[in-house]
């Protein structure tokens, strides 16, 4: 009969612990760390699904209109809150994406709109905001106002 070599195991407890409390509690700080971005998820969740029910409402949108509308709202918070950090580090550069971001959404929103009331609302509203634009630039230029305080001024006459 044939016999086996026997081997002796011993357990060492230290080592134990990196191998198997260590990895889990990296899961668990990961996992901390993870529910940190949550609140910024929902602020930007939530201003997506405010503005939404404010067009549903106003363009009288139908259920595949008022989705589409969802998805243009939260690409728009999510692009400004990608640019946000340029508002104090590069004024210029933060004016110019921020004219880019609204005038995206307003394509966006003007493609999804599809009767004629909704067609013409939409018109209405952006001949109104191009009135008060023109009146803000005339009221800022008496004030000889510069012309970086003027295109900040009119970028936030927004609508949609």
């Amino acid at each position: 009969m044939k016999t086996f070599p026997t081997f002796e195991v011993s357990i060492n407890v230290d080592a134990m612990k990196y191998y198997f409390v260590l990895p889990i509690l990296m899961l668990l700080l990961a996992g901390g760390a993870q529910a940190q971005n949550a609140p910024t998820q929902t602020a930007t969740d939530a201003a997506a699904r405010t503005a939404t029910d404010v067009l549903v409402k106003k363009y009288t949108l139908n259920a595949d209109q008022a989705k589409q509308m969802y998805t243009i709202q939260v690409r728009k918070q999510r692009n400004l809150a990608q640019i946000e950090g340029l508002k104090t580090s590069n004024p210029v550069k933060f004016r110019s994406k921020l004219q880019g971001v609204q005038q995206g959404t307003l394509r966006s929103v003007r493609g999804v709109l599809n009767t004629k009331a909704q067609v013409d609302l939409y018109k209405e509203t952006q001949g109104k905001v191009r009135l008060q634009q023109a009146d803000k630039r005339k009221e800022l230029m008496v004030k000889k106002s510069s012309k970086e305080e003027i295109d900040a001024a009119l970028l936030e006459i927004y609508a949609e």
